[in-house]
């Protein structure tokens, strides 16, 4: 009844728009139009003139009259070049060619007529003015030849988003074990990655689990690409952080295709200077092997002749990419004396640094190892065994980091097809489909073998995957009459990812000794994941992460399905153009996942042997070690996903209505308004019990489908996300535009679980995620198990007839909504003039605002809610349970919860962004087509830490705001040889030398990414975020910006950059340094978060190719391109995850750490990489 109720509710919508309204729509999102006024040399209109529209390259035309103001328009045009023809009674013709149509694009053509006798026909064969007359919508458009030919080592059709004005990139990546398409990450206008969309030919491309593009479409097939980052028209919407549409190519009457075959190796790769400064020991190489080719070919042309065509593309890639990795493993010393059987005493000594740094101390006694000296008695024979598998140290006089040195590759294969049909079936009717398959295997080995750890491919994988998605798109568009039109649209998406661990079905904890964790299931063999806190070891097992990213969520078992179907109208009357349809999406999802490694996660922290609260020591942070918590056998705290059912999957109904009228108000001045209705359905399960939604307000796990609880698990639906849009735009004179425009978006999909996927499914009773945490951060309750007795396995929630499950202690709940569910928010605004200078160049000059009412903290999803507040003694440290929010509060309804995180997925965070965005296009003259453009913003968010407790601490700006940006792309056909301004009469011998070159290029210069300084002794001051290394919390007071920082010259001798200097240790509360002091106890520091800048950015990529004739038809083409021209470090920042305390503003470099250092590259940039291709097209 509720989805009855949402379609006719949202007819009734869709009629009182139209009958309220009173000449262009522009929101197609597979065609475009032509529109324009005919008027005769004094400017009066003329009505009923003929318009002839010719697709130039099909022969195709459609015709109609010009309406009683002069007015004409005609859409459903596929995108192509065109010819318009004008024709009245008593006038000479007039033909105007070189149209360009794109999707979502209506150039503006008037035509003026003089009167015939003068002459018959007048032929115009420049472009009409490249103004935006139509709508107040901010986007940019990245046309097919430059997309083709831009510099783009793997071919990923993503990367040009890059260019446009308003993004940057964001840390939003997936590992490539599940995003193997290369969904590259940005942020448009300040909104979270995941909340942008991406639709191909008209149907949705986003995965609403990850947030990615499903179908990365080859260059080949893309005919072109368009962002839409603010006010976009009402056919558009799901998606408040922008929409991204592209549409592929289509045939011709003439025959085309092309072969092609890419290849870049680390033969011409330029070294990282920060880790590729020697030869690696094994193998004598500077860097690791890494061999890439990207082959295929496309073919396209009629069937039958101006009448039905096809394109078909196919593309291959294949890779061997490795890593020459240096890593930590225990010393010569400690494998004589700590693993060696013979051996009395485990030697840990080299581990101790000034200031107690590494000193052991026993955690039930609180007494010193003197000299770190540990009887090997005392040592858990497990802990020997599984360090015994590590491999000893191979870098000589290297002590106990970077010790090791590995090296090896992994294959990743990728097959990808599409094939596209388009008929003119009749004279008001056209047909399309299209079909796309992606097909990817990956695989790669752990550097410590049957021990673990990070793999060893280009991706840092271990294991095995392959992925498999699908798209389909197929419709019409009709002429009903000269003024109505439909279109119709079917969309089909699968995404299907397979993973498991390299080790699969094997029981290495078991043989180790280690009980409770193979338990005896498929699910649950392999290795579990080994965590040193600090370092000292580099970490072992099987789903570890590196640079943030979980590298391996094994075993996986992802297989998702979207079904669209989506109708438009267009009605014209008089001056108005009324468009109005919905949108009806079905999507299911099946995602058995291992997002905490089933067979557990064991951290062994520093804090468990440090003297840190223990009576008669020294003050809290005093000494500890990683590596001798290990060997004590001590685990710090303990996860694992525990399945109970893989089969359990989720549905979720979504749609939208809208409508629109386009009203030319007078020939200058267009007005567009219009209403969407976001409807979002909760996602419901496919069998009763398998789900769980979390009723934070009764303390209980609602099971799907039991006790009288819907299969939604009872979570409400909210009908109220309308979606209002208007936009003015004026022709102040033919060559200047003033728009302006204001909307409301929601983002109907979200991702990560915040609307589908996570939230029912990866919960209660279907998973569990044993989570336990140690009493105490140190001394005898600073444990939660020791590796002799392994963890005990909690019992399967028993679900009871009334469906209702308490939540427990020990147990995260991973996607925690609100009752109602909840649309993220944006409302958008903007201010836009657009000058056009000449016939070719175009300026535009916008000021760009949002504020984000519900959004995402952070920059990806996701808060705790049972975050503890700061201290306000310091006998309340370590004491973390009391100061939990939801600790205790449901016990006297009978639940005994909370003491650990409850993840919160709902919007409940507020953002703003404010920007000066301008651009320069310089279309086609004399073969360079130039594009600029500038971005000066401020992005302002809260961060996700302690954001439950107190959400204006950490309100500051984005993570991701880059003050400036610049960016400079064109291509350039170089004048030179036939046909040409220079020497176009140059014989064969010359013209093969100095014909045909064409140089293209990208350029970005950005500024820096902000971070936020902290201080060492914060551990002392407060316990709910005391990283050093990237901290939100653990911040001094004082003023950042007084501190003298930037990058200073690269350092060849410790390999790093300095980024600032220490000053002198913060040693009691209230002592001052430099810029800073240190606050008082359980007192945030006022230096404010993101309050440093780091270093700015600067990157040139260019491409040059030489275009030779074989044959009258047929071209070759040979191409050479690099990326980052000029060698240019793209620098960290000193919170890269590789940092252990970069951006410590008192921490002593002799301490060890990194502090104020700069000890990596921008993980989106690497140094300068060279590539050569070959291409015959015909």
């Amino acid at each position: 009844m509720i989805f009855k109720k949402g379609i006719s509710t949202g007819l009734y919508l869709m009629l009182a728009l139209v009958l309220c309204a009173g000449n262009r729509a522009r929101a197609q999102a597979v065609f475009g139009s032509i529109y324009g006024t005919v008027a005769d040399s004094s400017g009066a209109a003329i009505p009923n003139a003929t318009v002839t529209v010719t697709d130039v390259d099909k022969g195709i035309n459609q015709t109609v009259q010009s309406n009683e103001s002069g007015n004409y328009r005609i859409d459903r045009l596929v995108p192509d070049t065109y010819m318009v023809k004008v024709s009245a009674n008593g006038f000479a013709d007039v033909e105007t060619k070189g149209i360009v149509v794109t999707a979502n694009g209506a150039p503006k053509v008037d035509e003026t007529l003089s009167i015939a006798g003068t002459s018959q026909q007048v032929t115009v064969t420049s472009a009409p003015p490249a103004l935006q007359t139509d709508s107040a919508q901010i986007s940019d458009r990245v046309d097919e030849k430059t997309i083709a030919n831009l510099p783009n080592l793997t071919g990923n059709f993503m990367q040009t988003q890059a260019l446009t004005a308003g993004t940057s990139p964001s840390t939003g990546n997936n590992s490539a074990s599940q995003d193997p398409q290369g969904s590259a990450s940005y942020s448009i206008n300040g909104q979270n990655f995941g909340t942008q969309s991406w639709i191909l030919d008209g149907t949705d491309d986003r995965d609403p689990v990850l947030g990615i593009i499903v179908i990365n479409p080859t260059l080949d097939s893309v005919q072109g690409m368009q962002v839409l980052t603010q006010n976009y028209n009402a056919e558009f919407g799901g998606a408040s952080g922008g929409i991204i549409t592209a549409e592929t190519r289509s045939g011709s009457n003439a025959l085309h295709g092309d072969v092609y075959f890419y290849r870049y190796s680390d033969a011409q790769q330029a070294r990282n200077p920060f880790t590729q400064f020697q030869p690696n020991p094994l193998t004598g190489r500077y860097l690791p092997p890494n061999v890439y080719a990207r082959f295929g070919g496309s073919i396209s042309g009629p069937i039958i002749k101006n009448r039905t065509f096809f394109f078909a593309d196919y593309q291959g890639t294949r890779q061997k990419s490795g890593q020459s990795l240096l890593v930590n493993v225990p010393t010569n010393l400690v494998r004589s004396t700590c693993l060696s059987p013979a051996s009395t005493m485990c030697n840990l000594s080299e581990y101790l640094g000034s200031g107690n740094v590494g000193q052991v101390y026993n955690p039930i006694t609180g007494v010193a190892y003197a000299g770190n000296m540990i009887p090997t008695s005392q040592l858990a024979p497990q802990a020997v065994g599984l360090l015994s598998e590590l491999p000893a140290p191979n870098v000589a006089g290297a002590g106990t980091a970077n010790n090791y040195a590995a090296s090896g590759f992994g294959p990743n294969n990728a097959n990808q097809a599409d094939i596209r049909l388009d008929d003119q079936t009749t004279q008001k009717m056209h047909t399309f489909a299209r079909y796309d398959y992606a097909r990817y295997t990956l695989s790669g080995s752990n550097i410590f073998g049957a021990a673990g750890g990070v793999g060893l491919d280009g991706s840092y994988f271990a294991g095995t995957d392959w992925s498999q998605d699908q798209s389909v798109s197929a419709g019409f568009d009709m002429a009903l009459t000269p003024k109505m039109a439909t279109d119709f649209r079917f969309g089909l998406m699968k995404y299907q990812v397979n993973q498991n661990k390299p080790d699969i079905g094997t029981e290495p904890a078991t043989t180790l000794g280690i009980p409770g964790l193979n338990t005896g299931t498929l699910d649950t063999s392999g290795n579990p994941d080994y965590l040193f806190s600090s370092g000292t070891l580099t970490n072992l097992g099987a789903n570890v992460t590196y640079n943030g990213t979980q590298i391996c969520n094994c075993p996986l078992k992802q297989s998702e399905h979207e079904y669209q179907v989506t109708n438009n109208w267009t009605r014209t009357a008089g001056n108005h153009t009324i468009r109005f349809g919905g949108d009806i999406r079905y999507a299911t999802q099946l995602r058995s996942a291992s997002d905490t490694n089933r067979t557990g996660v064991l951290q062994f922290n520093a804090s468990s042997t440090s003297s840190s609260g223990l009576p008669g020591t020294a003050s809290a942070g005093s000494g500890g070690l990683d590596l001798g918590t290990a060997l004590l056998g001590d685990v710090t705290s303990f996860q694992r996903f525990i399945v109970y059912n893989n089969a359990a999957a989720s549905n979720q109904k979504r749609m939208a209505y809208y409508g629109q009228d386009t009203w030319r108000v007078t020939p200058a001045l267009t007005l567009t308004y219009g209403l969407r209705w976001e409807l979002t359905f909760p996602e419901t399960v496919n069998a009763a019990g398998n789900g769980g939604f979390v009723n934070l307000s009764t303390g209980y796990v609602q099971v799907a489908g039991v006790g009288g609880i819907g299969t939604n698990g009872g979570e409400k639906m909210d009908y109220k996300n309308f979606s209002p849009r208007v936009g003015i735009a004026y022709n102040v004179n033919p060559s200047l535009v003033l728009r302006a425009g204001a909307a409301i978006m929601y983002d109907s999909e979200g991702f990560y679980g915040t609307l589908f996927g996570t939230a029912l499914t990866e919960n209660t009773p279907v998973y569990t995620t044993q989570s336990l945490t140690a009493a105490a951060s140190f001394g005898p309750n600073g444990s939660v198990f020791n590796l002799a007795n392994g963890p005990t396995l909690p019992a399967p929630p028993v679900v009871p007839p009334n469906g209702l499950i308490p939540m427990a202690n020990n147990t995260s709940y991973p996607s925690v909504r609100p009752l109602t569910l909840q649309l993220a928010r944006v409302d958008q605004w903007n201010v836009s003039l657009q000058q056009q200078m000449g016939s070719r160049l175009t300026v535009d000059i916008a000021y760009v605002g949002n504020l984000a009412e519900r959004t995402y903290p952070g920059t990806t999803e996701g808060y705790n809610l049972n975050t503890q507040r700061l201290p306000t003694t310091p006998a309340e440290l370590g004491n973390v349970n009391a100061r939990m929010p939801l600790f205790n509060r449901f016990n006297n309804n009978g639940v005994v919860c909370c003491n650990t995180s409850l993840n919160s997925v709902a919007p409940s965070a507020h953002a703003n962004y404010k920007g000066l965005q301008t651009s320069l296009k310089e279309q086609l003259r004399g073969g360079l087509s130039l594009n600029a453009n500038y971005t000066w913003s401020k992005a302002m968010n809260n961060s996700g830490t302690y954001f439950n407790q107190d959400p204006g601490l950490t309100y500051s700006r984005n993570d991701l705001n880059r003050t400036n940006v610049f960016n400079l792309y064109g291509v350039y056909d170089l004048p030179f040889g036939h046909g040409q301004k220079y020497a176009g009469g140059a014989n064969r011998l010359v013209n093969y030398a100095i014909g045909g070159w064409e140089l293209s290029g990208t350029s970005t210069w950005m500024s820096g990414l902000p971070f936020t300084p902290t201080y060492a002794e914060c551990n002392a001051d407060e316990d709910v975020d005391t990283s050093v290394s990237n901290g939100v919390l653990c911040r001094p007071s004082g003023s950042p910006m007084s501190l003298p920082h930037g990058a200073q010259a690269f350092n060849t001798a410790t390999h790093t950059v300095t980024f600032f200097t220490p000053v002198a240790p913060l040693s009691q509360n209230g002592s001052s340094s430099g810029p800073f002091q240190r606050p008082a106890f359980g007192i945030v520091g006022n230096s404010g978060r993101n309050s440093f800048t780091g270093p700015r950015e600067f990157l040139v990529n260019a491409s040059l190719s030489k275009t030779f004739p074989i044959t009258q038809r047929v071209n070759g083409q040979f191409i050479f391109q690099a990326s980052n021209l000029f060698n240019h470090p793209a620098l960290s920042l000193p919170t890269a995850s590789n940092e252990t305390n970069g951006p410590c503003i008192d921490c002593s470099l002799s301490a060890g750490g990194t502090p104020g250092q700069i000890v990596g590259l921008d993980q989106n940039v690497n140094m300068r990489q060279l590539q050569f291709a070959v291409r015959v097209s015909f």
